[in-house]
């Protein structure tokens, strides 16, 4: 297979990095592919991806394959875990696709994945022992780990241009922990515990550590990107799989989707406000020091306070996933081949608009450490509306 060559963008010239943000959403994450295939078309190869749960995954088969195969891979991902469609219903009736969905469901819930992840009641081998954590799980995930060892070069992973960050939870104390290709050798087990949600999916055991999916404690990896030092001028892609806006519910399969929408998608919102508040403040910080006399700036504390400011802007722009109407709250588990195919031509034709648009190159008030860009898509598959600022 040739190789596929991108250039750079010059429109990403004023940004010392770009960082790609991927939540955790399961079979949502497809759409997460065709952001990055609009990306790679237009010269904006991410520096640095954080990842959790399918983000992870998604991340890792960037992250380590060559330029010009990382899309190949990650298509290749994509129809390896995604199933042939019993019945072909693309552009009929929200009827018709949401009983597609319902079979692809189940089916996933029964039978589990190719690639991706078995039941343990069908394989007398995967049965459930009592007391182990590492198997105390309805499904096996040994398939995925097949899977990245073959979609997935580690050393070019560990070693390559593209920074990769994990999420994952340590089951003992809870607290959040990211695996960090520039501090650690990440290895496929690294990947399978960003993933590990229970009780769906097994714990796995790091250094003689439990852990479990990030997504548990936090679904959108951006804390990481926004607390690294030294800071630099940032361009961060951040996509939200799950809408922390919507519409009153009037039904319990709507009041089951509006729940798990927010339950995944509120504390993004806390560390975006809070991250710029402080930022904000260490931009006030740095010009009052600038404005200081010489004779003042000499003072030892003085000094020590003026370097805790900074001059960096870190543009965020958040796409969010424009859920279709057939979909459920458990559309996650749909890995119909037209549910996928659909998810990333959404991701490809959202992306390709926020990247010919560059929001953020308009100018912004001096004082201004973070700039949040919001894209809020219609769900119909040919429409997008402007771009919304905050």
């Amino acid at each position: 297979m040739k190789k596929i060559e991108f250039p750079k963008s010059p429109k990403r010239a004023a940004f010392g990095r770009i960082a790609f943000v991927l939540q955790g959403g399961g079979a949502l994450g497809a759409y997460q592919g065709g952001v990055f295939q609009a990306m790679a078309e237009q010269g904006f190869t991410p520096d640095w991806i954080a990842g959790t749960s399918i983000g992870a995954i998604n991340g890792a088969i960037i992250a380590g394959n060559a330029a010009g195969d990382r899309i190949a891979r990650l298509k290749k991902f994509w129809e390896i875990i995604s199933e042939t469609d019993f019945w072909r219903v693309s552009q009929t009736a929200a009827a018709a696709q949401s009983a597609r969905s319902f079979w692809s469901i189940a089916q996933s819930m029964v039978m589990g994945r190719p690639g991706f992840f078995a039941p343990r009641w069908c394989n007398p081998s995967m049965a459930l022992p009592v007391g182990s954590a590492e198997t105390a799980s309805f499904y096996d995930t040994k398939p995925l780990r097949t899977t990245l060892q073959r979609l997935v070069d580690f050393d070019l992973l560990n070693e390559g241009s593209i920074r990769l960050s994990v999420g994952v939870v340590n089951i003992l104390t809870g607290s959040l922990r990211y695996f960090d290709s520039k501090a650690d050798r990440l290895a496929p087990d690294h990947i399978l515990a960003s993933g590990a949600l229970p009780p769906g999916f097994p714990a796995v055991r790091i250094e003689n550590e439990l852990y479990w999916d990030g997504g548990i404690y936090s679904n959108t990896p951006l804390e990481v990107v926004l607390d690294d030092v030294p800071r630099v001028n940032t361009l961060c892609l951040m996509l939200s799989l799950f809408n922390p806006a919507g519409s009153e519910p009037k039904t319990i399969a709507e009041a089951e989707k509006r729940h798990k929408d927010i339950m995944y998608a509120t504390r993004m919102q806390e560390h975006v406000r809070e991250y710029r508040r402080v930022h904000n403040l260490r931009r006030a910080l740095r010009s009052l020091y600038a404005l200081l006399p010489e004779s003042v700036k000499d003072n030892p504390e003085i000094r020590a306070l003026g370097e805790q400011g900074c001059e960096t802007t870190m543009h965020i722009v958040e796409l969010i996933y424009p859920a279709r109407q057939w979909e459920s709250s458990y559309s996650d588990a749909d890995f119909s081949r037209a549910a996928i195919q659909e998810r990333w031509s959404l991701g490809h034709r959202d992306a390709s608009f926020v990247l010919e648009k560059c929001p953020w190159l308009n100018p912004v008030p001096s004082h201004t450490g973070v700039a949040v860009h919001t894209i809020m898509p219609s769900a119909d598959a040919g429409e997008v509306k402007d771009l919304a600022f905050r």
